[in-house]
């Protein structure tokens, strides 16, 4: 069975009006608040598509404790979500009370890396 095909010179896309009902997709604000440990009260804005947490110098989220590793966790957003993977930190990741190597994060997670308790947000 043949195809036919269609070859296209120029191909331009214009928008004139709004859609009614049509919304463009806006990036959540996402946080880590310290809920115990030595980031208690401390908040951390996730701005970037991928952060490191730990107490080393690389850390993008320095958090100040002995029991965190100097890469003790990554962070990176797809699509609008982060996830959170450990880096083979001696501690390694309790996410809401389970031993995890990596997950999505969900609004109301207690992340806790060593001694250091995490409550990620989104939306505030």
């Amino acid at each position: 069975m043949a195809r036919e095909t269609v070859e296209f010179e120029d191909f331009h896309t214009q928008v004139a009006v709004r859609v009614k009902g049509f919304r463009p997709v806006v990036q959540r604000p996402h946080l880590l608040e310290g809920k115990a440990g030595p980031a208690i009260g401390q908040k951390f804005v996730l701005d970037a598509n991928e952060l490191i947490l730990g107490r080393g110098d690389k850390a993008t989220l320095p958090l100040d404790s002995e029991e965190v590793s100097r890469q003790h966790a990554k962070l990176t957003r797809n699509e609008g979500e982060y996830t959170i993977e450990d880096l083979g930190s001696r501690n390694g990741i309790v996410l809401n009370g389970l031993k995890v190597h990596s997950a999505i994060l969900r609004d109301g997670d207690q992340v806790q890396l060593g001694d250091v308790v995490l409550a990620y947000r989104e939306g505030t």
